[in-house]
């Protein structure tokens, strides 16, 4: 666990990086040769996303903290089963997809799914302008996981299919069912 933190601590001079960025591949090579801040480089380079990725799936901002923590700490342990180093960042998605499908299977358990509407849709200045994304909130929410998580991924990230049904480790003619149900449960629930 202390390797870990240090690795999330070193700075990123620690790779020789002032002299040219290294790329996904370079980066997941040194982390899985444990050299000093590499891993931490994946991190800078990364989070940000994966919390955009979070948010989107969760469509509130409670838990991405926790999330985006964990996939790295997952991420950390798992970094020498990485056969693509450039595949880094649908690797990534993928362990916090399944960090989020936990989170929101528990949450649905304890009967407080999400909190208020207000709370975790996007700010706009006109409350007119908010109305669908509240609407499409609201339809989200009363979507199972499993097709909500495939839905905001493909619909939203604009992952492709077949990334999209990787990332939830389903098959793509699953990955199509599920679209195609949830466009339907969102179209019934956000028509006029």
């Amino acid at each position: 666990m202390l390797t870990r933190a240090l690795a999330f601590a070193l700075p990123n001079a620690a790779l020789g990086e002032g002299v040219a960025p290294l790329d996904d591949a370079a980066l997941v090579t040194r982390a899985q040769r444990d050299e000093a801040g590499a891993f931490s480089a994946l991190y800078s380079r990364h989070a940000r996303y994966i919390a955009g990725v979070a948010y989107r799936l969760m469509g509130d901002d409670g838990d991405i903290d926790d999330v985006v923590q964990e996939t790295f700490l997952d991420a950390a342990d798992g970094i020498h089963a990485l056969h693509d180093p450039s595949a880094v960042r649908p690797w990534l998605v993928t362990i916090a997809v399944r960090r989020v499908k936990r989170l929101l299977a528990r949450r649905r358990r304890g009967r407080f799914f999400f909190w208020q509407a207000a709370e975790m849709a996007p700010r706009v200045s006109d409350p007119r302008d908010r109305q669908p994304v509240d609407d499409l909130y609201e339809a989200l929410d009363q979507l199972p996981v499993d097709l909500r998580v495939p839905w905001v991924l493909a619909r939203i990230e604009q992952v492709t299919l077949p990334e999209v049904a990787r990332m939830c480790e389903v098959s793509l003619a699953t990955i199509k069912r599920r679209l195609v149900d949830a466009d339907a449960r969102i179209e019934r629930r956000c028509a006029p």
